[in-house]
């Protein structure tokens, strides 16, 4: 049972969860960091969108920023930002506006712009729209974007455990025909890459438009067995200004996807991929040929697997 205020309270527990893991991130505290002490002057004005708990809103003005405001639409979240902006002695330089990142209205008047709206696949949480946005309404001319650029980059790796149930005291194969179409996320450990990565895509987040589709993404791997593939990691590599990246692939809050393949060939052979990152149609399709003749091919999609059940939903009683 609740109470008043209950809603809220959970949903505070639940944000400031979420925001203490991204605070404990070293590696991506430091990346963003060392970015805005590079796009920073003295007096410039700065724009935070999806600001979180305002932590580069309040770098940003002590590294010499005039003037921030600092958007993030969760009202838990608005003090927190402003009891963080007073105790860093900047809170008459932060202004912090409750407002959508998608939908905020402001001026064109700020010199950088910063939003840390990365999913763990790179664009889930809008990032393209958001800055592409930005930069026709509220960027000045010559101002900076952080990040700059976002590319994903991929890998063949071993299957971290087996589809289906492991022990198999039961057979669940028809289980695993349908995870083998559910992307699902990599710890860092379960990571073992069968070949050197490759890069997928890159968007220039300085030249993007807001309803410009990804590309379809196309690689081509070279592996000693196909029986060792598992699947395709993928992760983020985050451009945040000129010599500072930031890879997801490990040591970050953000995790690696895995996209599960069926089974290959033994032996050594060529793997081509071919993998569309857009939401509404996301797949994944591979091509294998062995040296020895065998050969493999085969699409995959959660698409695929809402197909199979879907005719079966809402007919049983």
């Amino acid at each position: 049972m609740g109470g008043p205020g209950r809603p809220s309270l959970a949903r505070l527990q639940g944000v400031l969860a979420y925001h203490q893991t991204l605070l404990g991130d070293s590696r991506r505290n430091r990346a963003f960091h060392r970015a805005l002490a590079a796009r920073v002057r003295p007096g410039a004005a700065v724009l935070d969108l999806g600001a979180g708990t305002g932590v580069w809103a309040v770098a940003a003005a002590r590294l010499g920023a005039r003037r921030v405001v600092a958007v993030e639409r969760e009202a838990v979240l608005v003090p927190v930002i402003e009891a963080l902006a007073r105790e860093s002695g900047v809170a008459d330089r932060v202004e912090v506006v409750r407002a959508n990142a998608r939908r905020v209205r402001l001026p064109r008047a700020f010199d950088v712009v910063v939003s840390e709206m990365v999913g763990n696949e790179a664009f889930e949480e809008g990032l393209v729209p958001i800055l592409a946005r930005a930069r026709a309404q509220f960027l000045r001319p010559g101002g900076a974007l952080v990040p700059e650029q976002v590319a994903l980059a991929a890998a063949p790796v071993a299957p971290p455990v087996a589809l289906g149930l492991t022990p198999p005291f039961l057979p669940s194969a028809s289980v695993a025909s349908l995870t083998a179409h559910v992307p699902r996320n990599l710890r860092p450990a379960e990571l073992v890459a069968l070949a050197p990565s490759r890069e997928l895509l890159r968007v220039d987040l300085r030249e993007a438009r807001a309803g410009e589709p990804l590309p379809v993404a196309r690689a081509r791997f070279r592996v000693a067995d196909g029986r060792s593939v598992g699947g395709l990691a993928v992760w983020a590599v985050i451009d945040l200004a000129p010599g500072v990246r930031l890879s997801t692939r490990e040591g970050t809050h953000w995790l690696p996807t895995l996209l599960p393949l069926e089974p290959l060939p033994a032996g050594p052979g060529r793997l081509d991929v071919e993998v569309d990152w857009n939401p509404p149609r996301r797949r994944w399709s591979f091509r294998f040929e062995g040296d020895r003749g065998a050969r493999a091919a085969a699409a995959h999609s959660p698409l695929f697997a809402w197909g199979a059940v879907r005719p079966t939903i809402g007919t049983r009683r």
